[in-house]
């Protein structure tokens, strides 16, 4: 009778035991399934992100707004279509940011040379490896169209 009992309470134990093994499981499973949710609401977020693409020609005198919805089409279709051989700043604008945000390129290829620089409210830093081409310029924007964590982690500014 009494190793009826003890084999009665060793297999109490082990169903309480698998219970709670599979209970933890079935929480981290949970817990990925959130993350992963979490990571499509981002991209999602990141893709409804209507930035402004803006042209400004005699060093910032004169600027033309091209799209209230930049597109990478967009983008790259005005970055081959100004002539760098003179000063322009391309931009693109944050509109659904908390304060301003706005990532530039600017410059010319001849006398002025090639930069980027990154505006807010509170700051304005400049990308630190400096710019060579027009292809870099155009990059650092699509960069920055795909989402402001890409384009934090693939380039330095101060």
């Amino acid at each position: 009778m009494n190793t009826y009992i003890i084999f009665g309470v060793l297999v109490l134990i082990a169903i309480l035991a698998l219970i709670s093994w599979n209970s933890k499981r079935n929480s981290n499973t949970h817990g990925i399934a959130e993350n992963k949710t979490e990571l499509r609401n981002l991209e999602v977020r990141q893709e409804k992100r209507d930035l402004k693409l803006t042209v400004s020609y005699d060093y910032g005198e004169i600027t033309k707004t091209i799209s209230e919805k930049a597109t990478a089409e967009i983008i790259k279709s005005t970055m081959e279509s100004t002539n760098w051989n003179e000063f322009h700043i391309v931009q693109l604008e944050d509109e659904n940011g908390n304060g301003y945000k706005a990532l530039h390129v600017s410059g010319s290829l001849s006398d002025d040379g090639l930069a980027s620089g990154f505006v807010t409210d509170d700051d304005h830093i400049l990308l630190v490896k400096p710019l060579k081409t027009v292809e870099q310029m155009t990059e650092i924007l699509l960069d920055y169209l795909k989402g402001e964590e890409i384009w934090r982690n693939k380039y330095e500014y101060k």
